[in-house]
C-alpha cells in the first residue's frame, strides 16, 4: 500500500514505506514553517520582492526576472510592479542571500518583468542574521581610531590642570 502527499507548492510524493509516513509529514510541516517564518521576516524587513539563487537571476549583468506565479514561500516571491529603490532579496530561507535594490525595470512580456539591481552589500547568513561587512570598521581604523582618543585625552588633561 501507498500515500501519495499533496504539496502546497503543487508537488507530489508517493509513499510506499508506511513507517517513515509520520517522519515525512513532521519533515514536510517543518520545512513550510520555515519557509512561512523567512517569507514574514522578508515583508517585515520591506522586502518588495525575492528570488532564490536560480537560473533567473544573471548575477553577470545584475538582472532578476519574476513571473506572475511566483509565488512560493521561502524561494520565490514576485512582484511585476516594482519600481526604482524597492528592495529585494536574492537568496532563499535555507542559505540566506543579499539584498538588492531595483535599479530600472530592463524587459515586460507577458509572462515575465526583468529588472536591472544594485546590491545593497547587506548580506543575511543561513541562521537569518543580516549584516553589512562594508559597514564593518577594519581592525587598522579601530586602532587609529584609539590612539586618536589617547591623543585627544592626554591633551584634554594637560590643558584641565
Amino acid at each position: 500500500m501507498s500515500v501519495e502527499i499533496k504539496h502546497r507548492n503543487g508537488g507530489v510524493s508517493i509513499v510506499n514505506d508506511l513507517s517513515v509516513l509520520d517522519d515525512i509529514l513532521e519533515a514536510d510541516r517543518k520545512f513550510y514553517a520555515e519557509c512561512d517564518a523567512f517569507h514574514a521576516k522578508m515583508m517585515e524587513l520591506g522586502v518588495k520582492a525575492y528570488r532564490c539563487n536560480d537560473g533567473w537571476v544573471n548575477r553577470e549583468h545584475n538582472i532578476v526576472t519574476f513571473h506572475p506565479d511566483d509565488r512560493t514561500p521561502g524561494y520565490y516571491w514576485g512582484n511585476r510592479q516594482l519600481k526604482s529603490g524597492d528592495k529585494i532579496f536574492l537568496g532563499n530561507a535555507g542559505e540566506g542571500g543579499k539584498f538588492a535594490y531595483i535599479d530600472y525595470m530592463v524587459e515586460i512580456t507577458s509572462y515575465s518583468v526583468r529588472y536591472h539591481y544594485i546590491l545593497s552589500g547587506e548580506i543575511m547568513d543561513a541562521q537569518g542574521n543580516i549584516s553589512n561587512p562594508e559597514l564593518q570598521p577594519s581592525k587598522k581604523r579601530l586602532k587609529k581610531f584609539e590612539f586618536f582618543r589617547k591623543i585627544v585625552k592626554r591633551i584634554f588633561n594637560l590643558t584641565k590642570n
